[in-house]
């Protein structure tokens, strides 16, 4: 079928495409809402207004389509095909491109009135989709509003992604005239105007600096554009003037926020970001509470720009105007903004002093002469320099105390040591409340690192503090601060056994992480661990294992295998393999986890314990007693020196010593471990998380052995009512641990009770395990061991 782009209407056809509804008409085309013939969906056709001028051209702009086809990233907008229909004006081109479900930005916006914390998130999650262009070897060069589109979940999409550089490489007729420079004004960074450099990714940066400057400013940097009718009329009024700082404009986004913009529309390129991820990075360290990398513009600095901007000028008029800026600049422009320049300054000067200070004295201390030995670690410095920090600090300005206090807080945090992290956090929440404000992001983000450190001494006001965080968040619409929370809240009811309460919150907080945030964003994907976690300690191993695989493989391919979210993820795969009956890989993944944390953390760091842990627990059950003696004699003083000898860690390290003894026929050491044990975690508030239930059932099971059968049975039918009810009655401890009872009543000559537990266990195991799992053949040899056939 044949057509000419001036006749395209409604229901005529292009290629395999019916058009049904025109969408928007621009410079380069008609954009139509179309029905594709197969597969069977909507799609946007742009109709492109021009035509080819030969086959040459055609060839030319395919290669370029097949290019720009490859940019697959959620939020840009994927360019599913092109094709060309012959008309009476030569072959008119047409794109094929996803249909985006969204409002224009600046509809969004005015629809909607996100929250800063929003606008800046989705101005991230644009910058991180430009530069993902731009690793592909696409560059924009027309980013602008009207080529944005923002869905129901405020995610941004770009459409049109590089159509107008493929256009222009094209060389098409009809689309680009002699002397004209492709783009919109406003959007155009200064020497994209000139026509002085190459095309370059900073072009973009600039456009998305505009696109920031307006979205959260409200105005254009330079309003003038939007009304010029001519390049010669732009470049003028670019070079005449600087933009507003954007903080005059609003508020909220005086500091740092400011400063992060009007880098990104800096009037030099090399003054600007080097890539539109650098802009990210500093948005994101900006939401984070972080500091950014961009400084303020000097005076100096902001003198070179006067010059730059009038070299037409004679050396001799040139030389008046710098005295005559030197004289103004200081005593009038600069004069208004000059106590905040010198308070910045003087800040950044403290921050400059303070952090050589605490470098300083953290290399000093590595000397034998001078510090604490010659080979201390970082978490022994961090400890032992606390003091001097708290004696150093009252010095310092506050902005200063809270970016040190929350930098070694969140330092001790991660190595470990929450006790030592806690009152950091703590004074970092607060100089950040004052200075920011109670509601400010960076304020939440510390506010739940805070909360994280508190949950060690104080679990119950460490989780009414989080739920409050969590409130918080929700109610400023800010996406990173809830999901974070909603993670760290999982954690802290995880651990205090309450796994219906966290799986309920886990599957929440995942659900909020795929609407809100990136797919691969360190905040999803750790809401996606936790949820692994959760469905592991629920039983439903086969649903776990897909979602630990791919948090696995999606860390390793963004941070490397040795990176500690790595670990993270690949030490839960293992644990989730060891009880799918996947010994032998859940064996290779824990030794290659140990070997990588006790090279990175040392011997004593939580994360390595717990690798050492699920080793030792694998070994006995694969009847390797000899090799994991020795590795749970030092998890047993490891634990007790790291922890403290009640601690839920030292009292599962003991228990699995127990059971080695056991193995070793060592029963009366193992029999009064396990009655240490056992009453401790009595004495404690009981023992309902489902990994915490084992001692008493070991103990029941040694009882058992030792002939001692009415203690073992009742010990062991209160192990299965107390797992049954926390757990649920199809849980699958408490088919183990109903199997474990069967055996007891066996050898206690109670043949019939112990075949009606065993019965039930079997069904159980089958269900969740399979007939073949190690569990459920050695339930099916008890039965035959008690006449079941």
């Amino acid at each position: 079928m044949t057509t000419d782009e001036t006749t395209a209407t409604e229901g005529c056809r292009f290629g395999h495409f019916r058009l049904q509804e025109l969408l928007g008409e621009g410079s380069h085309g008609s954009v139509w809402r179309a029905r594709q013939d197969e597969p069977r969906r909507d799609v946007a056709l742009k109709v492109l207004a021009g035509t080819f001028a030969g086959g040459e051209l055609q060839g030319r702009f395919r290669r370029e389509v097949e290019l720009l086809a490859m940019l697959e990233h959620p939020a840009i907008a994927r360019l599913y095909e092109s094709g060309v229909v012959e008309g009476p004006g030569g072959a008119t081109p047409y794109l094929a491109m996803e249909l985006v479900d969204g409002q224009p930005l600046q509809a969004w916006a005015a629809s909607s009135s996100p929250s800063l914390q929003v606008r800046v998130e989705l101005l991230e999650a644009l910058c991180r989709a430009v530069h993902f262009a731009h690793t592909r070897g696409v560059i924009h060069r027309d980013l602008k509003p009207s080529n944005l589109l923002v869905d129901g979940q405020d995610q941004p999409h770009i459409i049109d992604f590089g159509i107008a550089s493929a256009l222009d490489r094209s060389d098409l007729t009809r689309m680009t005239v002699a002397g004209s420079v492709l783009g919109t004004l406003p959007y155009m960074s200064p020497e994209q105007l000139d026509g002085s450099g190459r095309v370059d990714p900073r072009w973009d940066v600039y456009a998305l600096g505009v696109i920031a400057y307006e979205l959260l400013g409200g105005s254009l940097p330079h309003p003038g554009l939007a009304d010029a009718t001519s390049v010669v009329a732009a470049m003028k009024i670019v070079a005449s003037r600087s933009p507003q700082p954007l903080g005059k404009l609003e508020r909220e986004t005086r500091g740092d926020l400011e400063t992060v913009v009007m880098k990104a529309i800096a009037h030099d390129a090399g003054d600007r970001y080097g890539s539109a991820a650098e802009l990210a990075d500093d948005l994101r360290r900006w939401l984070q509470g972080r500091p950014v990398e961009a400084a303020p513009p000097t005076p100096w600095h902001l003198l070179r720009l006067f010059v730059r901007r009038h070299r037409a000028l004679s050396w001799a008029t040139a030389a008046v105007a710098v005295i005559l800026v030197a004289a103004t600049a200081v005593s009038l422009r600069m004069a208004v903004s000059e106590a905040e320049a010198r308070r910045a300054a003087e800040l950044r000067l403290a921050e400059r002093d303070s952090v050589n200070g605490f470098l300083t004295g953290m290399l000093l201390s590595a000397d034998p002469e001078q510090g604490a030995g010659s080979d201390i670690r970082v978490r022994e410095w961090l400890a032992t320099t606390d003091a001097g920090y708290q004696l150093q600090s009252r010095e310092l300005p506050a902005d200063v105390r809270q970016t040190l206090a929350r930098t070694l807080g969140t330092a001790l945090l991660h190595l470990g040591d929450p006790a030592l992290a806690s009152p950091r956090l703590e004074e970092a929440h607060a100089l950040s409340a004052r200075l920011h404000g109670a509601q400010a992001p960076e304020t939440l983000a510390v506010g739940i690192d805070a909360a994280r450190a508190q949950s060690i001494a104080d679990p119950a006001a460490a989780e009414a503090r989080m739920r409050a965080l969590l409130v918080q968040a929700r109610k400023l619409g800010a996406a990173q601060a809830e999901v974070e929370a909603g993670t760290a809240l999982v954690s802290l009811l995880e651990t205090q056994g309450k796994i219906d309460d966290a799986f309920k919150m886990s599957t929440d907080t995942v659900e909020r992480a795929r609407a809100a945030l990136p797919a691969d964003a360190p905040a999803t994907l750790t809401a996606i661990h936790n949820q692994a976690a959760m469905l592991k300690y629920r039983g439903d191993f086969a649903a776990a294992e897909p979602l630990a695989r791919s948090v696995y493989e999606r860390r390793k391919a963004l941070l490397g295998e040795a990176h500690p979210l790595t670990l993270y993820s690949r030490n839960q795969l293992g644990g989730i393999l060891d009880r799918l009956g996947k010994a032998d890989e859940a064996e290779a993944i824990y030794r290659a986890v140990y070997a990588a944390r006790r090279a990175s953390l040392g011997d004593r760091h939580p994360a390595t314990l717990v690798t050492l842990n699920n080793l030792s627990a694998l070994l006995i059950a694969s009847g390797k007693q000899a090799e994991a003696s020795p590795l749970l004699d030092n998890l047993v003083n490891a634990t007790r020196e790291r922890f403290g000898s009640e601690a839920p860690q030292s009292l599962m390290a003991m228990n699995l010593r127990a059971y080695a003894l056991e193995d070793l026929g060592r029963l009366d050491e193992a029999e009064a471990q396990l009655r240490t044990i056992v009453a401790t975690l009595q004495a404690q508030g009981g023992d309902m998380h489902p990994e915490r239930l084992a001692p008493r059932s070991n103990l029941a099971m040694l009882l058992s052995k030792r002939g001692q059968h009415a203690e073992a049975a009742s010990t062991m039918q209160a192990v299965v009512d107390d797992a049954a009810k926390a757990l649920g009655e199809d849980h699958p401890y408490v088919g183990v641990f109903r199997s474990n009872y069967g055996e007891i009543l066996a050898k206690a000559g109670r043949m019939a009770d112990a075949r009606i537990q065993l019965g039930k266990a079997q069904a159980l195991l089958e269900a969740k395990f399979g007939a073949d799992h190690a569990r459920t053949r050695k339930n099916r040899e008890r039965m035959q061991l008690a006449g079941m056939g």
